[in-house]
């Protein structure tokens, strides 16, 4: 092995590393181990009309909460009509696959793999980017770094 070589390969290794360390983070983050995630208000009216219908009596309860991606595991209660708990959990148990397969095949010199992940992270990013992409952009360019640097021959 020459010495561009080795070097290119360090540079994928890091560059995994560091997939594999942000998007743990973001795991965590999206399981709720840094505060909730999601919060969600719910207006509820319980009343009374009179007889004759012209008179209506309406209390207004407002409910408010907030939750995360370990609620699901938990069982804790989100609003009454459902919550984001279940959605944020599968979000974050996608993000930790993806990261742990990249990571995993970029450590080990799978280029094609790599290159897999990286083009699922970019359509999850892309079509996430108002809610759940912001957790899976990091994660993403760091095993694009890799998979440009398993990918590139290097200069003799």
């Amino acid at each position: 092995m020459d010495v561009p070589e080795l070097s290119l390969r360090r540079l994928a290794r890091g560059a995994a590393a560091l997939a594999c360390l942000v998007g743990g983070y973001n795991f965590l983050s999206l399981m709720g181990a840094f505060g909730p995630v999601s919060c969600w208000t719910g207006y509820t009216a319980s009343g009374s009309a009179s007889s004759n219908g012209t008179e209506t009596t309406t209390t207004p309860t407002i409910s408010r909460g907030c939750e995360s991606g370990i609620d699901v595991l938990l069982g804790a209660g989100g609003p009454p009509g459902g919550g984001n708990a279940s959605v944020l959990f599968s979000w974050a148990v996608v993000l930790l696959v993806l990261v742990a397969l990249g990571g995993y095949s970029a450590w080990t010199g799978r280029r094609y793999v790599t290159w897999a992940t990286v083009v699922a992270g970019v359509a999850i990013t892309v079509i996430g980017v108002f809610s759940i992409g912001w957790y899976f952009l990091l994660p993403t360019l760091f095993l694009s770094v890799a998979a440009l640097a398993l990918s590139v021959r290097p200069r003799n």
